[in-house]
């Protein structure tokens, strides 16, 4: 039997794959974490033998955590769960490191956990190399996007990322407001705050992305919170009390 740790900063999400792997006794579930902080103490403490690890997640993304897991004193077998990504899921191929796309399906989790079920009796040592190399390409790829295509009308625009202002959700769609007016994108706000992460982009709320570059001014509002006026655009973006401690380091404020 597999002890394994779900890490997803989605509930639903988590209450989902608890749910399924119900029906698979090889895999006992031994804890679930919120965050990539979480995730690391985690596997510190509980040292599972399999992490099933969400890849789109705030401050931290899985990506994030496969590398400081590589670099600790206990470096179990991960399941890496993904919204569609093509390049992603290229680069898990090419390195054999196994996958889950959402919304999740029996199936294929049952070969995944079949996969790693062979792993883990054959001491595959080589399991570490194939994750190492699998982290440095998909952090080399998101280190060097400028550009993000987006919709309007139909069309497919390219859009360099410093003509965003700042990202939002209307009616379950997600909507870019750029110097170029707005623009739909096929992209959850969580996936593209992990393709922008390195492009000085903020998630001030969980409806929000914001470009730190745009902010004009800082206002303080209710319970020690935020609103920021940005340049170009007359919308003020609330922070939320859960990333205003982030969001005061990031911006000095004393």
């Amino acid at each position: 039997m597999l002890k394994a740790i779900i890490v997803d900063d989605e509930m639903p999400a988590r209450e989902e794959l608890k749910f399924l792997l119900k029906e698979f006794n090889e895999i006992d579930i031994i804890g679930e974490a919120s965050n990539g902080v979480e995730a690391i103490k985690l596997n510190e403490k509980l040292r599972p033998d399999l992490i099933f690890l969400d890849i789109q997640m705030p401050q931290i993304t899985g990506i994030e955590v496969a590398e400081k897991v590589l670099d600790s004193t206990h470096v179990p077998l991960i399941i890496f769960v993904t919204a569609f990504d093509q390049f992603a899921i290229k680069a898990f191929e090419v390195n054999a490191i196994d996958y889950l796309l959402k919304p999740l399906c029996k199936e294929r989790l049952e070969k995944s956990i079949k996969k790693a079920i062979n792993l883990y009796k054959a001491k595959n040592y080589d399991y570490e190399n194939k994750l190492e190399k699998l982290i440095k390409e998909i952090k080399g790829r998101n280190e060097k996007v400028d550009k993000i295509s987006v919709y309007k009308n139909g069309r497919l625009i390219p859009l360099d990322l410093d003509e965003i202002i700042y990202a939002t959700v209307k009616e379950k769609n997600t909507v870019i407001v750029s110097t170029k007016g707005e623009f739909e994108t096929n992209n959850t706000l969580s996936q593209l705050q992990e393709k922008l992460k390195n492009h000085n982009f903020f998630r001030s709320h969980r409806s929000f992305l914001v470009n730190l570059d745009f902010i004009e001014e800082i206002e303080p509002w209710f319970n020690s919170t935020y609103q920021v006026k940005l340049k170009n655009n007359k919308e003020k973006i609330p922070v939320s009390r859960n990333h205003c401690k982030e969001f005061r380091k990031l911006m000095n404020i004393d």
